[in-house]
C-alpha cells in the first residue's frame, strides 16, 4: 500500500502491521533534480553529482531510520515537488510513507509535516533534515524515545547553529514563526520560541549538516575514519554505503587526473595554488617552470608538486612540456596565480571522465569573478574569439580560460602546434574543426595572489597577445581548411 499524506486525497495510515503508536520519523527532503538538488555544494561538485549525492544522503538517512525499532518508530519523507514519487520510492524502504510538503517558507513546511503526521494518528512526529547521511542511529533512537515521553520539544543541534531534527507530539505553531532559516541563530530563537511557551525541552547531541564546501570536506574526513571533533566518543558511528559509494567513485575519478601548471615567476602563489589543487584530490599537480628567475620552482615542490623544467620560454611550450611529463588518463590545465578557482576542477573533468563531452572549458566571463580580476582586453579577447569560432565552425565560446580539460589521448591527436600564447585558441579551433563534443561551464575567477601578469596585467603585453591571438586565428583557420 502506498502511504500519501497531505494531497488532495483521504490522508492513508501507516501499513498493515505498524501500531499507531509508534513515533513518526520522517526526512524531510526534495526529490534530487539536477540543477534543483544541493546547489551549495557546487563547487566543488556538479549539479550531477549535487542531485547523486542528494539521493544517497536520502537513501542513507532511510535506511538508518529503518533500523529503529519497528516498535517505535515508522519511517516517512516528507517531500516536494509534487509528482516526484516514484523517484523518490526509489530511493527508501518499502514500508515509508509520503507526506507532501506544504506552501510558505520552512516554518510553514516543517509546521505543516509535522501537523500531516500527527494527524494520521501518531502520538509523535520527528523531522531530520536530508543533509545528514551519517546521523547515528543512537540520537534517532533517543528523540523517538524522548517525543514519546509527552509534550516537549526534542532537537538535535547542529554544528551550523541550526538542527538536524525537531520531534514533537503536538503541532505548536509557534516554534516555527519569525525565524530566520538558514541562519546560526535558528537553534537559540528556537529555544526562546519554547521557553516563551514554557515548553520543556530536550537537547540532544549535536551533529552536523552537508550543505556547503566546507561541510562537504567534513563528510569527506568522516568517510575516510577520521570522525568529527563534535561526535559524542560514546556514541557509535553510523555508516552511510551510498555516500561512501559515491566518494569513493569520485575520488577514483580524480585520481585519474593531471593538473599542468605552466609558470614563469610565481613564486609569491605557487605553494598555495599547489596546496589548493592536491586538497582536490587529483592524482597529480604538474609545475612548469618555464624559465623562471625566482624561487617558483622550489616552492612548487616543497608545496607537492612535480616540478618539469621547460627553460625555453613560451606558454604552448611549457603546456606541451606539462602534457608530455603527465601521466594521468586526463589532463587539466590551470594559471599558476591563484586567479583559477581549484573548487571547479571537478567540475570541469567530470564530463569528460563520465564521456558526454571530450573538451570542457570554464569560461570566466560566465561565472563569478573577482572585480578587476580580468582586463577590459581579456574580455573583449574571449568575445571576439567566441564570434570567429562560431561563424567559422558553429561552436559557441566566451572565453579563452586556461582551466580546461581533455583526455590525454584525444589532447595528443589534436597535433597541437602553438608555442607561445595562441596555444589556448589553436587548442578551441582544433577541437572545433575536429567535430568533437564541447562544453563551457562557468567558473568563479579572483584576482592574482601575487606577482605581475605576464599579459593581462599591463597593456603593451596584452596588445602583443591580442596581436597574436588574431594571427593564430586567421593562419588555422586557413590550415585547417586545407587539411
Amino acid at each position: 500500500m502506498d502511504r500519501t499524506i497531505g494531497k488532495t486525497v483521504p490522508a492513508q495510515g501507516p501499513e498493515k502491521g505498524q501500531p499507531m503508536g509508534t513515533v513518526a520519523v520522517a526526512i524531510i527532503c526534495k526529490t534530487p533534480i539536477p540543477g534543483k538538488s544541493k546547489t551549495r555544494l557546487s563547487p566543488p561538485l556538479r549539479p550531477a553529482e549535487c542531485a547523486a549525492i542528494s539521493a544517497c544522503f536520502i537513501q542513507d538517512l532511510a535506511s538508518t531510520i529503518g533500523g529503529l525499532d519497528p516498535a517505535t518508530a515508522a519511517g516517512y519523507a516528507v517531500y516536494t515537488p509534487e509528482g516526484s514519487e516514484a523517484a523518490l520510492r526509489r530511493l527508501l524502504p518499502g514500508k515509508f510513507g509520503l507526506v507532501l510538503q506544504g506552501e510558505g517558507d520552512l516554518g510553514d513546511r516543517l509546521h505543516k509535516g509535522i501537523t500531516d503526521l500527527l494527524a494520521a494518528g501518531h502520538p509523535g512526529a520527528i523531522l531530520v533534515n536530508s543533509d545528514s547521511p551519517t546521523l547515528p542511529r543512537a540520537i534517532l533512537q533517543a528523540a523517538v524515545d524522548a517525543t514519546a515521553a509527552g509534550d516537549r520539544v526534542v532537537l538535535c543541534p547542529a554544528v551550523d547553529g541550526g538542527y538536524t531534527l525537531i520531534g514533537l507530539s503536538q503541532a505548536h505553531r509557534h516554534l516555527f514563526d519569525d525565524i530566520p532559516w538558514s541562519t546560526d541563530v535558528v537553534f537559540r530563537l528556537t529555544l526562546e520560541r519554547a521557553k516563551e511557551m514554557d515548553l520543556p525541552v530536550v537537547v540532544l547531541d549535536p551533529w552536523y549538516d552537508i550543505d556547503d564546501a566546507s561541510s562537504y570536506a567534513t563528510l569527506e574526513a568522516e568517510m575516510a575514519g577520521k570522525r568529527p571533533a563534535f561526535a559524542n566518543p560514546a556514541t557509535p558511528p553510523q555508516d552511510a554505503p551510498a555516500t561512501r559509494r559515491f566518494l569513493a567513485h569520485r575520488r577514483a575519478t580524480l585520481s585519474d587526473v593531471s593538473i599542468v601548471i605552466p609558470c614563469l615567476n610565481e613564486e609569491e602563489p605557487i605553494a598555495e595554488v599547489v596546496r589548493e589543487v592536491l586538497a582536490q584530490g587529483v592524482g597529480e599537480v604538474i609545475v612548469v617552470d618555464n624559465g623562471s628567475t625566482d624561487r617558483t620552482a622550489e616552492l612548487a615542490a616543497a608545496a607537492g608538486a612535480r616540478v618539469v623544467s621547460q627553460p625555453v620560454r613560451g606558454y604552448g611550450r611549457a603546456c606541451a612540456s606539462g602534457v608530455a611529463a603527465a601521466n594521468g588518463d586526463i589532463i587539466c590545465f590551470m594559471d599558476g596565480d591563484g586567479s583559477d578557482v581549484p573548487d571547479f576542477i571537478a567540475a570541469v573533468v567530470g564530463p569528460i571522465a563520465d564521456g558526454t563531452a571530450d573538451f570542457v572549458m570554464g569560461s570566466r566571463i560566465r561565472g563569478k569573478r573577482e572585480p578587476r580580476s580580468m582586463t577590459p582586453q581579456q574580455v573583449l579577447a574571449g568575445k571576439l574569439a567566441g564570434a570567429l569560432l562560431r561563424a567559422t565552425y558553429g561552436v559557441r565560446f566566451t572565453d579563452m580560460s586556461p582551466l580546461r580539460a581533455m583526455r590525454a589521448d584525444r589532447l595528443a591527436a589534436l597535433g597541437m602546434r602553438e608555442e607561445t600564447y595562441g596555444w589556448n585558441l589553436e587548442m578551441q579551433m582544433r577541437v572545433a574543426a575536429g567535430g568533437l563534443r564541447c562544453l563551457e561551464i562557468p567558473v568563479d575567477h579572483r584576482c592574482r595572489r601575487g606577482g605581475e601578469s605576464k599579459v593581462s596585467g599591463n597593456l603593451v603585453a596584452g596588445m602583443k597577445a591580442g596581436y597574436k591571438i588574431t594571427t593564430t586565428f586567421l593562419r588555422l583557420a586557413l590550415a585547417l581548411r586545407k587539411s
